[in-house]
């Protein structure tokens, strides 16, 4: 778990990378209590997901050689879960670490941006 915990951080860092002494405007840290629920593959995650929700993985983000973040949405795209996946020596671990239902726009729960603008350097 702490492993995790620390891929996170440096999945993130990369976006802080830029100046770590001066984030952007408006960024600020927010600790935050989060419960994860993990499995030993990320076999065994696809295999509960499906079998229980009925998601499947639509979107994987290789982050390094070792760890990827993938989103599972179900065929109505009424649910979606997010999972971290880690890699290690021998072993690897996979964590949910959000899932949730689209209640108030049915079918909202992952969508696409069909044209994304991006911006340009300057």
């Amino acid at each position: 778990m702490k492993a995790l915990a620390l891929a996170l951080a440096l999945i993130v860092t990369p976006v802080m990378a830029a100046d770590p002494n001066e984030p952007p405007e408006g960024m600020y840290q927010q600790p935050v209590r989060l419960l994860l629920n993990c499995f030993d593959s990320f076999a065994r995650v696809v295999e509960v997901l499906a079998k229980h929700w009925q998601e499947v993985p639509v979107m994987m983000s290789h982050m390094s050689k070792t760890s990827t973040i993938i989103l599972f949405t179900n065929r109505e795209r009424t649910t979606s879960t997010l999972v971290v996946s880690k890699a290690y020596k021998d072993t690897e671990e996979a964590c949910i670490l959000w899932s949730g239902e689209s209640h108030d726009n049915p079918g909202m729960s992952m969508s696409l941006n069909p044209n994304p603008i991006f911006p340009v350097e300057t």
